[in-house]
Protein backbone atom coordinates (compact mmCIF):
# COMPACT_ATOMS: atom_id res chain seq x y z
CA UNK A 1 0.00 0.00 0.00
CA UNK A 2 3.12 2.55 0.70
CA UNK A 3 4.75 1.79 -2.28
CA UNK A 4 1.27 2.76 -4.33
CA UNK A 5 0.96 5.43 -2.81
CA UNK A 6 4.53 6.79 -3.23
CA UNK A 7 4.42 5.78 -7.08
CA UNK A 8 0.71 8.23 -7.00
CA UNK A 9 2.67 11.08 -5.76
CA UNK A 10 5.06 10.58 -7.67
CA UNK A 11 3.48 10.78 -10.56
CA UNK A 12 1.68 13.98 -9.62
CA UNK A 13 4.60 15.76 -8.68
CA UNK A 14 6.38 14.75 -11.84
CA UNK A 15 3.02 16.32 -13.78
CA UNK A 16 3.44 19.49 -11.51
CA UNK A 17 7.26 19.83 -12.08
CA UNK A 18 7.26 18.98 -15.55
CA UNK A 19 4.09 20.54 -17.24
CA UNK A 20 3.92 22.31 -20.62
CA UNK A 21 3.26 26.06 -20.20
CA UNK A 22 1.15 27.98 -22.86
CA UNK A 23 1.28 31.92 -23.27
CA UNK A 24 -1.32 33.41 -24.26
CA UNK A 25 -1.80 36.83 -25.98
CA UNK A 26 -3.16 38.69 -22.83
CA UNK A 27 0.08 37.45 -20.78
CA UNK A 28 -1.64 34.94 -19.02
CA UNK A 29 0.43 31.49 -18.91
CA UNK A 30 -1.50 28.35 -18.49
CA UNK A 31 0.35 25.44 -16.75
CA UNK A 32 -0.68 21.63 -17.78
CA UNK A 33 -0.48 18.95 -20.08
CA UNK A 34 -0.82 19.17 -24.04
CA UNK A 35 -3.04 16.54 -25.41
CA UNK A 36 -3.40 17.57 -28.91
CA UNK A 37 -3.45 21.11 -31.15
CA UNK A 38 -6.31 21.26 -33.89
CA UNK A 39 -6.22 24.03 -36.44
CA UNK A 40 -8.00 26.01 -34.01
CA UNK A 41 -7.52 24.96 -30.25
CA UNK A 42 -4.94 23.85 -27.66
CA UNK A 43 -6.10 20.73 -25.96
CA UNK A 44 -4.50 20.31 -22.78
CA UNK A 45 -4.71 18.57 -18.89
CA UNK A 46 -4.54 21.47 -16.50
CA UNK A 47 -2.45 21.62 -13.33
CA UNK A 48 -5.20 20.85 -10.54
CA UNK A 49 -8.32 19.29 -9.86
CA UNK A 50 -9.72 19.77 -13.90
CA UNK A 51 -8.80 17.30 -16.06
CA UNK A 52 -9.29 19.18 -19.85
CA UNK A 53 -9.66 22.37 -20.53
CA UNK A 54 -9.31 24.15 -24.46
CA UNK A 55 -7.99 27.50 -25.34
CA UNK A 56 -8.11 29.04 -28.51
CA UNK A 57 -5.42 28.89 -30.49
CA UNK A 58 -5.66 32.79 -32.18
CA UNK A 59 -5.03 33.32 -28.85
CA UNK A 60 -1.83 31.61 -28.20
CA UNK A 61 1.65 33.23 -28.45
CA UNK A 62 4.11 30.27 -27.77
CA UNK A 63 4.30 26.94 -26.39
CA UNK A 64 7.15 26.10 -24.01
CA UNK A 65 7.23 22.59 -23.56
CA UNK A 66 8.53 20.16 -20.25
CA UNK A 67 11.57 19.49 -22.55
CA UNK A 68 12.73 23.12 -23.26
CA UNK A 69 10.74 23.13 -26.69
CA UNK A 70 9.61 26.42 -27.61
CA UNK A 71 6.58 26.72 -30.30
CA UNK A 72 6.05 30.43 -31.44
CA UNK A 73 2.32 31.33 -32.76
CA UNK A 74 3.00 34.84 -33.21
CA UNK A 75 6.42 35.66 -35.62
CA UNK A 76 7.39 38.70 -36.72
CA UNK A 77 10.25 39.00 -39.43
CA UNK A 78 13.27 40.86 -39.80
CA UNK A 79 14.34 41.52 -43.29
CA UNK A 80 18.10 41.79 -43.45
CA UNK A 81 19.95 43.91 -46.40
CA UNK A 82 21.39 40.97 -47.57
CA UNK A 83 18.27 39.82 -48.38
CA UNK A 84 17.82 36.85 -46.14
CA UNK A 85 14.84 36.53 -43.55
CA UNK A 86 14.97 35.74 -40.01
CA UNK A 87 12.06 34.52 -38.07
CA UNK A 88 11.04 35.08 -34.72
CA UNK A 89 9.45 37.80 -31.82
CA UNK A 90 10.75 41.09 -31.24
CA UNK A 91 12.11 42.32 -27.80
CA UNK A 92 13.75 45.66 -27.96
CA UNK A 93 14.98 48.17 -30.82
CA UNK A 94 17.15 50.74 -30.01
CA UNK A 95 18.91 53.17 -32.22
CA UNK A 96 22.01 50.86 -33.04
CA UNK A 97 20.43 47.33 -32.08
CA UNK A 98 17.49 44.88 -32.67
CA UNK A 99 17.14 42.16 -29.81
CA UNK A 100 14.83 38.93 -30.60
CA UNK A 101 13.97 35.34 -30.04
CA UNK A 102 14.36 33.43 -32.65
CA UNK A 103 11.75 30.92 -33.45
CA UNK A 104 12.08 27.95 -31.27
CA UNK A 105 14.04 28.86 -29.00
CA UNK A 106 14.04 31.26 -25.73
CA UNK A 107 17.40 32.34 -26.58
CA UNK A 108 17.52 36.09 -26.91
CA UNK A 109 19.86 37.65 -30.05
CA UNK A 110 21.26 40.74 -31.37
CA UNK A 111 21.94 42.07 -34.17
CA UNK A 112 22.88 45.15 -35.37
CA UNK A 113 20.32 47.49 -36.70
CA UNK A 114 22.60 48.69 -39.78
CA UNK A 115 21.91 44.79 -40.96
CA UNK A 116 17.94 45.18 -41.18
CA UNK A 117 15.96 46.74 -44.09
CA UNK A 118 12.51 46.38 -42.53
CA UNK A 119 10.73 44.74 -39.59
CA UNK A 120 7.26 42.84 -40.51
CA UNK A 121 5.39 42.38 -37.37
CA UNK A 122 2.71 39.31 -36.69
CA UNK A 123 0.16 42.03 -36.91
CA UNK A 124 1.11 42.41 -40.55
CA UNK A 125 2.66 45.95 -39.80
CA UNK A 126 5.47 46.64 -41.44
CA UNK A 127 8.33 49.45 -40.52
CA UNK A 128 11.21 50.43 -42.48
CA UNK A 129 14.10 50.69 -39.72
CA UNK A 130 17.32 51.24 -42.30
CA UNK A 131 18.05 54.63 -41.32
CA UNK A 132 18.37 55.46 -37.90
CA UNK A 133 15.42 58.29 -37.33
CA UNK A 134 14.69 61.25 -34.86
CA UNK A 135 13.30 60.52 -31.55
CA UNK A 136 13.85 58.63 -28.54
CA UNK A 137 15.17 54.81 -27.74
CA UNK A 138 13.32 52.35 -29.82
CA UNK A 139 11.56 54.86 -31.96
CA UNK A 140 11.05 53.86 -35.56
CA UNK A 141 9.67 56.03 -37.90
CA UNK A 142 7.16 54.66 -40.46
CA UNK A 143 7.15 55.60 -43.65
CA UNK A 144 3.73 57.13 -45.05
CA UNK A 145 2.33 59.27 -47.46
CA UNK A 146 0.98 62.32 -45.54
CA UNK A 147 -2.71 63.12 -45.69
CA UNK A 148 -4.65 66.41 -44.26
CA UNK A 149 -3.51 70.13 -44.23
CA UNK A 150 -2.71 72.10 -47.45
CA UNK A 151 -1.97 68.93 -49.19
CA UNK A 152 -5.64 68.01 -49.39
CA UNK A 153 -7.30 71.56 -49.15
CA UNK A 154 -9.42 72.64 -52.14
CA UNK A 155 -9.18 76.55 -52.13
CA UNK A 156 -6.72 79.10 -51.01
CA UNK A 157 -7.86 82.85 -50.59
CA UNK A 158 -5.88 85.58 -49.58
CA UNK A 159 -4.77 89.12 -50.10
CA UNK A 160 -1.64 90.55 -51.23
CA UNK A 161 1.17 93.70 -50.91
CA UNK A 162 3.49 94.37 -53.95
CA UNK A 163 6.06 96.86 -53.83
CA UNK A 164 9.19 97.24 -56.37
CA UNK A 165 10.27 99.41 -59.57
CA UNK A 166 9.16 100.21 -63.03
CA UNK A 167 11.17 100.36 -65.85
CA UNK A 168 11.66 101.23 -70.26
CA UNK A 169 8.19 102.47 -71.61
CA UNK A 170 6.21 106.21 -69.69
CA UNK A 171 9.37 105.79 -67.43
CA UNK A 172 12.15 106.19 -70.26
CA UNK A 173 9.78 109.13 -71.30
CA UNK A 174 9.74 110.48 -68.01
CA UNK A 175 13.08 110.62 -67.26
CA UNK A 176 13.73 112.61 -70.96
CA UNK A 177 11.05 115.28 -69.89
CA UNK A 178 13.08 116.05 -66.99
CA UNK A 179 16.72 116.48 -69.12
CA UNK A 180 15.02 118.26 -71.14
CA UNK A 181 13.87 120.44 -68.26
CA UNK A 182 16.95 120.31 -66.00
CA UNK A 183 18.51 123.64 -67.12
CA UNK A 184 15.41 125.78 -65.84
CA UNK A 185 15.03 123.40 -62.37
CA UNK A 186 18.62 124.76 -61.76
CA UNK A 187 17.59 128.31 -62.52
CA UNK A 188 14.19 128.15 -60.29
CA UNK A 189 16.32 127.04 -57.39
CA UNK A 190 19.90 128.71 -57.43
CA UNK A 191 21.40 125.65 -56.22
CA UNK A 192 23.30 123.68 -58.28
CA UNK A 193 21.82 119.96 -58.07
CA UNK A 194 22.48 116.31 -59.62
CA UNK A 195 18.39 115.68 -60.39
CA UNK A 196 17.40 112.63 -60.63
CA UNK A 197 14.42 110.68 -61.65
CA UNK A 198 12.89 107.40 -59.58
CA UNK A 199 9.58 105.47 -59.89
CA UNK A 200 8.35 103.32 -57.52
CA UNK A 201 5.01 101.31 -57.99
CA UNK A 202 2.68 99.70 -54.99
CA UNK A 203 0.24 97.27 -55.69
CA UNK A 204 -2.89 95.54 -53.81
CA UNK A 205 -5.62 92.84 -53.76
CA UNK A 206 -6.80 89.59 -53.48
CA UNK A 207 -6.39 86.05 -54.94
CA UNK A 208 -8.60 82.68 -55.28
CA UNK A 209 -6.36 79.73 -55.91
CA UNK A 210 -8.50 76.44 -56.86
CA UNK A 211 -6.44 73.62 -56.51
CA UNK A 212 -7.42 69.43 -56.55
CA UNK A 213 -5.38 67.52 -53.63
CA UNK A 214 -1.71 66.95 -54.12
CA UNK A 215 0.19 64.43 -55.96
CA UNK A 216 1.74 62.99 -52.60
CA UNK A 217 4.82 60.84 -52.59
CA UNK A 218 6.26 58.81 -49.55
CA UNK A 219 7.78 60.20 -46.65
CA UNK A 220 11.19 58.60 -45.85
CA UNK A 221 12.83 61.46 -43.40
CA UNK A 222 12.31 63.73 -40.50
CA UNK A 223 11.33 66.51 -43.16
CA UNK A 224 10.45 65.71 -46.62
CA UNK A 225 8.94 66.06 -50.18
CA UNK A 226 5.92 64.69 -49.86
CA UNK A 227 3.48 66.50 -52.86
CA UNK A 228 3.57 68.82 -55.63
CA UNK A 229 0.33 70.73 -55.78
CA UNK A 230 -1.37 72.42 -59.23
CA UNK A 231 -4.33 74.67 -59.68
CA UNK A 232 -5.91 77.93 -61.18
CA UNK A 233 -5.22 81.68 -59.33
CA UNK A 234 -7.25 84.13 -60.67
CA UNK A 235 -6.39 87.90 -58.80
CA UNK A 236 -7.41 91.54 -59.34
CA UNK A 237 -5.18 94.27 -58.21
CA UNK A 238 -5.04 97.99 -58.07
CA UNK A 239 -1.53 99.46 -58.55
CA UNK A 240 -0.29 103.39 -58.31
CA UNK A 241 3.17 104.43 -59.42
CA UNK A 242 4.54 107.26 -58.04
CA UNK A 243 7.38 109.01 -59.42
CA UNK A 244 10.42 110.87 -57.47
CA UNK A 245 12.97 113.59 -58.46
CA UNK A 246 15.81 114.17 -55.39
CA UNK A 247 19.03 115.65 -55.22
CA UNK A 248 22.11 113.02 -55.92
CA UNK A 249 24.94 114.95 -54.64
CA UNK A 250 23.40 115.94 -51.70
CA UNK A 251 22.94 113.59 -48.13
CA UNK A 252 19.50 113.66 -46.07
CA UNK A 253 18.69 112.24 -43.16
CA UNK A 254 15.26 111.75 -44.05
CA UNK A 255 13.01 110.46 -46.53
CA UNK A 256 10.88 113.46 -46.86
CA UNK A 257 14.09 115.67 -47.63
CA UNK A 258 16.19 113.67 -49.61
CA UNK A 259 12.76 113.33 -51.79
CA UNK A 260 12.83 117.23 -53.31
CA UNK A 261 9.75 117.09 -55.77
CA UNK A 262 7.12 113.75 -55.83
CA UNK A 263 3.82 113.19 -57.96
CA UNK A 264 1.50 110.30 -58.79
CA UNK A 265 2.63 109.07 -62.75
CA UNK A 266 -0.79 106.88 -62.56
CA UNK A 267 -2.35 103.93 -61.57
CA UNK A 268 -4.56 101.34 -62.76
CA UNK A 269 -6.85 98.08 -61.90
CA UNK A 270 -6.16 94.76 -63.68
CA UNK A 271 -7.33 91.11 -63.51
CA UNK A 272 -5.45 88.22 -64.23
CA UNK A 273 -5.51 84.45 -64.11
CA UNK A 274 -3.22 81.65 -64.55
CA UNK A 275 -0.99 78.39 -63.53
CA UNK A 276 -0.05 78.29 -59.99
CA UNK A 277 2.16 75.55 -58.75
CA UNK A 278 3.31 74.69 -55.21
CA UNK A 279 5.99 72.08 -54.26
CA UNK A 280 5.30 70.78 -50.77
CA UNK A 281 7.58 70.02 -47.61
CA UNK A 282 6.30 68.18 -44.61
CA UNK A 283 7.29 67.34 -41.25
CA UNK A 284 6.74 64.16 -39.39
CA UNK A 285 3.55 65.52 -37.34
CA UNK A 286 2.22 67.35 -40.38
CA UNK A 287 1.69 70.38 -38.00
CA UNK A 288 2.57 72.86 -41.21
CA UNK A 289 4.30 72.72 -44.65
CA UNK A 290 6.73 74.38 -46.32
CA UNK A 291 6.10 75.49 -49.83
CA UNK A 292 7.78 76.68 -52.69
CA UNK A 293 5.46 78.19 -54.83
CA UNK A 294 5.27 79.45 -58.71
CA UNK A 295 2.89 81.16 -60.70
CA UNK A 296 2.37 83.16 -64.14
CA UNK A 297 -0.86 85.04 -64.92
CA UNK A 298 -2.18 86.40 -67.58
CA UNK A 299 -5.09 89.24 -68.12
CA UNK A 300 -5.82 93.07 -68.39
CA UNK A 301 -5.58 96.40 -67.78
CA UNK A 302 -8.56 98.41 -67.04
CA UNK A 303 -9.93 102.07 -65.73
CA UNK A 304 -5.93 103.35 -65.72
CA UNK A 305 -5.02 106.82 -65.42
CA UNK A 306 -1.74 108.82 -66.32
CA UNK A 307 -0.66 111.82 -65.73
CA UNK A 308 2.52 112.96 -67.05
CA UNK A 309 5.38 114.62 -65.70
CA UNK A 310 3.37 114.45 -62.08
CA UNK A 311 6.83 115.07 -60.36
CA UNK A 312 8.18 118.13 -62.28
CA UNK A 313 4.72 119.58 -61.51
CA UNK A 314 5.14 119.58 -57.98
CA UNK A 315 8.17 121.70 -58.54
CA UNK A 316 6.40 125.34 -57.83
CA UNK A 317 9.28 128.07 -58.52
CA UNK A 318 10.03 125.82 -61.84
CA UNK A 319 6.48 126.33 -62.91
CA UNK A 320 7.08 130.02 -62.05
CA UNK A 321 10.44 130.07 -63.50
CA UNK A 322 8.91 129.43 -67.07
CA UNK A 323 6.33 132.10 -66.64
CA UNK A 324 9.62 134.46 -65.99
CA UNK A 325 8.19 135.53 -62.30
CA UNK A 326 10.41 133.53 -59.55
CA UNK A 327 12.24 135.28 -57.58
CA UNK A 328 15.46 134.08 -55.56
CA UNK A 329 15.55 130.68 -53.89
CA UNK A 330 13.27 130.91 -50.65
CA UNK A 331 11.53 134.34 -52.10
CA UNK A 332 7.84 133.47 -52.06
CA UNK A 333 6.71 133.52 -56.07
CA UNK A 334 4.18 136.38 -56.91
CA UNK A 335 1.95 134.43 -58.68
CA UNK A 336 -0.60 131.60 -56.80
CA UNK A 337 0.03 128.38 -57.55
CA UNK A 338 -3.75 127.85 -59.79
CA UNK A 339 -1.96 130.33 -62.07
CA UNK A 340 1.31 128.77 -62.26
CA UNK A 341 0.01 125.11 -63.62
CA UNK A 342 -0.35 126.64 -66.67
CA UNK A 343 2.88 126.39 -67.59
CA UNK A 344 2.79 122.82 -66.25
CA UNK A 345 -0.01 121.39 -69.09
CA UNK A 346 -1.56 119.80 -66.34
CA UNK A 347 -5.00 119.23 -68.50
CA UNK A 348 -3.37 118.33 -71.75
CA UNK A 349 -0.78 116.24 -70.61
CA UNK A 350 -3.37 113.47 -69.12
CA UNK A 351 -5.04 110.57 -70.40
CA UNK A 352 -6.80 107.35 -69.37
CA UNK A 353 -5.66 103.86 -70.65
CA UNK A 354 -6.36 100.42 -70.79
CA UNK A 355 -3.81 97.44 -72.18
CA UNK A 356 -2.51 93.91 -70.80
CA UNK A 357 -0.21 92.41 -68.68
CA UNK A 358 1.80 89.13 -67.55
CA UNK A 359 2.62 88.37 -64.49
CA UNK A 360 5.33 85.73 -62.29
CA UNK A 361 6.14 85.26 -59.07
CA UNK A 362 7.94 82.35 -57.25
CA UNK A 363 8.85 82.57 -53.32
CA UNK A 364 8.30 80.48 -49.81
CA UNK A 365 5.35 80.00 -48.45
CA UNK A 366 3.82 78.67 -45.12
CA UNK A 367 0.72 77.18 -44.24
CA UNK A 368 -0.46 75.84 -40.91
CA UNK A 369 -2.44 72.41 -40.78
CA UNK A 370 -3.73 72.61 -37.17
CA UNK A 371 -5.90 75.34 -35.39
CA UNK A 372 -6.27 77.71 -37.99
CA UNK A 373 -5.48 76.76 -41.55
CA UNK A 374 -3.36 80.01 -42.51
CA UNK A 375 -1.10 80.24 -45.24
CA UNK A 376 1.88 83.61 -45.50
CA UNK A 377 4.50 84.16 -47.66
CA UNK A 378 6.54 86.44 -49.59
CA UNK A 379 7.32 86.63 -53.86
CA UNK A 380 10.17 87.75 -55.80
CA UNK A 381 7.84 89.09 -58.92
CA UNK A 382 8.29 90.46 -62.58
CA UNK A 383 5.79 91.63 -64.72
CA UNK A 384 5.41 93.03 -68.28
CA UNK A 385 2.34 95.48 -68.80
CA UNK A 386 1.64 97.08 -72.15
CA UNK A 387 -0.71 100.31 -72.05
CA UNK A 388 -2.93 101.96 -74.72
CA UNK A 389 -3.61 105.42 -73.89
CA UNK A 390 -6.36 107.05 -75.33
CA UNK A 391 -4.40 109.63 -76.96
CA UNK A 392 -0.37 110.94 -77.04
CA UNK A 393 0.95 113.18 -74.61
CA UNK A 394 2.24 116.21 -76.27
CA UNK A 395 4.88 116.55 -73.41
CA UNK A 396 6.45 113.33 -74.21
CA UNK A 397 7.12 114.58 -77.99
CA UNK A 398 6.93 111.36 -80.20
CA UNK A 399 2.87 111.07 -80.67
CA UNK A 400 3.03 107.35 -79.79
CA UNK A 401 -0.13 106.02 -78.01
CA UNK A 402 1.55 102.67 -76.89
CA UNK A 403 3.95 102.22 -74.05
CA UNK A 404 5.51 99.13 -72.53
CA UNK A 405 6.95 98.73 -69.43
CA UNK A 406 8.83 95.85 -67.09
CA UNK A 407 8.49 95.72 -63.39
CA UNK A 408 10.41 93.79 -60.45
CA UNK A 409 9.56 93.57 -57.29
CA UNK A 410 8.58 91.54 -54.00
CA UNK A 411 5.03 91.10 -52.94
CA UNK A 412 3.55 89.18 -49.61
CA UNK A 413 0.83 87.33 -48.88
CA UNK A 414 -1.59 85.77 -46.35
CA UNK A 415 -4.61 83.96 -46.43
CA UNK A 416 -6.98 80.54 -45.58
CA UNK A 417 -6.99 77.50 -46.99
CA UNK A 418 -9.91 74.77 -46.97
Amino acid sequence: MKKMLFIVCMIVIGTVLFADEIYLSDGTVLKGKIIQITDTEVEYDPAGDRAFDVVEKSDVVKIVYDSGQIVNYKLDTLYRADGTVVKGTIIRVTMNDITYSPEGSAEQKTVPRGEIVRIQYSDGKEIDVSKKKEGGEGEAFEEKKQTGGFLDSWVRIAGFFAYGTPSSGVFDKERRVLNAYKADLLRAYVLPRDYQMYNMFGSGGAELDFMPPAIKFVQRRAFDFTGIKFGIRGRYGFEYVDSVIVDESSYYDSVESYEMFRGRLMSYHYWGAGPVMNLILSPRSNLFNFIINFYVLGGQIFDGNIRAAAALRSARFLAFELLGVAGPYGVAPLLPASIANVTNTRYFNTARFTGYTIRCGFGPHFSLNRYFPITFGVNITYAYSNLKLGRALPIYYDGNKRAAHHEVGGEVTAGVHF
